[in-house]
């Protein structure tokens, strides 16, 4: 490599240790995800812009997403409870939700070009009664413009995921579960709030693969305080054991307004796995998975059959067009973000008076593509800068040179031509690497200030 871009000072910013780059290369982990910035549109002029929106096709691959916002109980590790679900709440929300389904009826942006991939997220989906599950998945098949090999993704948990709700999803067309899990070992999960034992888990979970119908994929989380690295290892066996389509695999992170944080901090439960603890349980588990000959769709998202695919995961990673509905939804239409009202009270009264219920939405950056091409190749764990610059008309490489030296010296990646791969210790720090590598480029292409001097991920 050859650094023609020797004048912007790499270690005050974005320098990451070499010593022990699996377990130390920054000061700590970027717990969310990087966004491809921009600017807010004011709310003045909000439903005008997203009105005019709504009247342009969708181009290239779409999305759709669709937030159920009922959680029956609150697991500590979770900072997005919205409070008390009761079962009359279902058919309400499922009315009301149809009904924004149905209020850009007729607009190109909802109506022209197909939907890839649609994700029923929340909160907790399966909390929703079966007739209502039903209804719902229909009016998504009804009122969206679905690809023939569309991925429907209902995700949700086993403990109040019975027969009647799994037939009712399988009848609305659903194709895909991913199931919160999270641990198989019942101390763990009941310690986090999750209600169902592991017997419990493993018989839903077999009775939902015993259809036939659909791929069955379940959540796993590695650091919980007492989860010991046998204790993860064991979890992963137990979901290999039941020959499921896949798995995903999330590093735990503390929130400080969550109930798991003040029971740390109180002294009731023991402190989650630290840095490096994560960075081994990490490491085995990738180990495992590969010897297992399990496919890696993604840095965190491994595969059994080719019945799984994880559309929707992969396409809102990078650059895809995403339809929102349901409260706190956000989508995207051409790089502009919207989210919808997250107040629940809020959103069913815009609704039901017929208005979209928008309360943000933001201008793309020029370099936005750009941006989620880099997020996205970060999430398989490779860019070809040489593509991007194809691609873009743009010098990304010449401007990126002194950085991956610098983390190449790290261990953090390795460079090959014009491509950059991430090692094993970079794919545990590629939150970290993502964030501060579009913060670089924006620097460049932008003039933007460093946002790794806020602390996010600011090198040791």
């Amino acid at each position: 490599m050859s650094s023609e871009n020797t004048d912007w000072n790499i270690e005050k910013y974005y320098a990451a240790e070499d010593t022990d780059p699996l377990s130390g290369a920054f000061a700590g982990k970027i717990a969310v995800h990087p966004g491809a910035g921009g600017k807010r549109v004011p709310p003045a002029d909000l439903m005008g812009k997203l009105d005019a929106l709504s009247l342009s096709p969708r181009s290239g691959l779409s999305t759709a997403y669709i937030h159920v916002p009922f959680c029956e109980t609150h697991c500590l590790y979770c900072g997005f409870y919205p409070g008390t679900y009761h079962r009359d709440q279902s058919a309400r929300y499922t009315d009301t939700l149809i009904r924004e389904l149905q209020l850009w009826a007729g607009r190109p942006a909802q109506e022209q070009g197909p939907v890839h991939a649609v994700y029923f997220g929340g909160g907790t989906p399966t909390a929703l009664e079966a007739p209502d599950l039903e209804r719902l998945l229909k009016a998504v098949r009804q009122h969206l413009p679905l690809a023939n090999d569309c991925e429907m993704t209902v995700e949700g948990r086993l403990h109040s995921f019975g027969p009647e709700k799994m037939e009712a999803c399988l009848a609305g067309g659903a194709n895909r579960f991913s199931l919160g899990v999270q641990s198989f070992t019942t101390k763990i999960r009941q310690s986090m709030g999750r209600i169902a034992s592991r017997e419990t888990v493993e018989k839903r979970l077999s009775q939902l693969m015993s259809y036939g119908q659909a791929a069955v994929i379940v959540d796993l989380i590695f650091g919980f305080p007492n989860q010991t690295l046998d204790i993860w290892l064991n979890d992963i066996q137990a979901a290999m054991d039941m020959r499921l389509d896949g798995l995903d695999c999330y590093q735990l992170n503390v929130f400080g307004q969550t109930p798991l944080a003040k029971a740390i901090k109180e002294g009731r439960l023991p402190h989650a796995a630290d840095t490096a603890m994560q960075s081994a349980m990490f490491a085995a588990g990738v180990e495992k998975l590969s010897k297992a000959s399990y496919s890696r769709i993604s840095l965190t998202h491994w595969a059994r059959t080719s019945r799984e695919r994880n559309l929707y995961n992969q396409y809102v990673k990078g650059s895809a067009n995403c339809l929102a509905f349901g409260p706190g939804a956000g989508g995207n239409l051409d790089g502009w973000f919207f989210m919808n009202q997250a107040d629940y009270g809020k959103w069913m009264e815009s609704v039901n008076g017929g208005t979209k219920p928008a309360m943000m939405l933001v201008e793309p950056s020029p370099f936005f593509r750009l941006y989620r091409d880099v997020a996205y190749g970060l999430e398989h764990g490779r860019i070809d800068f040489g593509g991007l610059d194809g691609t873009f008309g743009t010098s990304t490489w010449n401007l990126i040179v002194p950085l991956l030296e610098q983390w190449e010296r790290a261990g953090l990646v390795t460079v090959s031509g014009r491509t950059a791969s991430l090692t094993l210790a970079g794919q545990f720090w590629q939150v970290n690497i993502s964030q501060l590598m579009q913060d670089f480029l924006k620097h460049f292409l932008e003039g933007n200030t460093p946002s790794a001097m806020s602390g996010l991920g600011t090198p040791r």
